[in-house]
């Protein structure tokens, strides 16, 4: 299933040429959770923090420092960020966990104040948000899953979560998690094979383990599952970025490991059916990964274009996606 080396067969849609760049900041070790959203490029760590040390880090479309968090609790022993998403007017919201001296853990989601430190906070617990986003109305959804007083997962618990600061949680969904099954994988196979994002109309969340991608339509609150057409094994090819456009179109890069060399390109979600979808490529987009393909990493989107990189040197691209 060689899906890179499909150069101009496909998609109907194409990717147009570049609109405008600008270098962020490349890989690091320090931050390695990093993806683009709502105007922004988050960056943060998933280990623990210090009282001194920015665990989150914005970028602005020029890629500048826009804003640095501390994510540190008084009287902490320990604390460390699972996820950082910002809402459409420009807030930072991160979520995570926190121990205190005597070993008792508590997840939250809190806001980011002007200081540059938590402000509102929600705790969570035994609710523990793996992954959060920011929707238009100011609540925050998130995936994750209950643990019971050992820290294991509860089996049957509701991975789907609604908040919000001023009431807490609000609703619960989706019976999904089983310590047999796929779902019971933190953050799945490997970075990127489970997202969650949120736009002004849906809360997707797609998890490549289950090949299920899950849509919620906000302004109605209901929700559908799709089964999606599995992709080759992690070592043979991975998802290296995702997107969520405001229009509900769901794009993907694709690193194909299994080829020499290796190749990347540009993907998006299509419907086969009525519950049923798979990846389709974009035309022209693929090529051998770091030489010569179009998309090497997909980062996020602006709501209508697509913002990527091709090589290591972090130049990113501004891209919209045509008929």
């Amino acid at each position: 299933m060689h899906l890179l080396s499909q150069q101009t067969q496909g998609d109907s849609v194409r990717l147009a040429e570049p609109e405008r760049q600008a270098q962020l900041p490349p890989p690091a070790n320090s931050y390695p959770f990093r993806y683009w959203d709502k105007g922004y490029f988050i960056t943060y760590t998933a280990d623990d923090t210090t009282p001194n040390r920015p665990a989150v880090v914005l970028y602005d479309r020029d890629g500048r420092v826009a804003r640095e968090a501390i994510v540190w609790f008084k009287d902490a022993a320990s604390t460390a960020v699972s996820d950082a998403a910002v809402t459409k007017s420009g807030r930072l919201i991160v979520s995570g966990g926190t121990a205190s001296p005597t070993g008792v853990i508590a997840n939250f989601i809190a806001e980011i104040d002007n200081s540059g430190h938590p402000g509102r906070v929600v705790r969570t617990t035994p609710f523990l948000p793996v992954y959060i986003c920011a929707a238009e109305d100011g609540t925050v959804w998130s995936y994750g899953f209950d643990r019971d007083e050992k820290g294991e997962g509860v089996e049957g618990s509701l991975i789907l979560r609604q908040y919000s600061f001023e009431k807490g949680q609000l609703q619960a969904m989706l019976n999904k998690f089983s310590l047999h099954s796929p779902w019971s994988l933190t953050r799945g196979r490997y970075p990127g094979d489970l997202d969650l994002r949120c736009t002004s109309q849906k809360v997707a969340l797609f998890n490549g383990a289950s090949n299920e991608f899950i849509e919620l339509d906000i302004p109605t609150n209901t929700q559908k599952v799709s089964k999606v057409e599995p992709l080759p094994t992690p070592k043979e090819m991975r998802i290296t970025g995702f997107a969520l456009t405001e229009s509900g179109e769901v794009f993907v890069s694709l690193h194909d490991r299994s080829s020499q060399p290796p190749r990347s390109g540009l993907f998006r979600l299509v419907s086969n059916g009525s519950d049923a979808r798979s990846w389709a490529p974009v035309k022209d987009t693929s090529g051998p990964y770091l030489h010569g393909a179009r998309v090497g990493q997909l980062l996020g989107t602006d709501g209508t274009e697509l913002i990527y990189t091709r090589d290591l040197d972090a130049t990113a691209y501004w891209s919209r996606i045509t008929k």
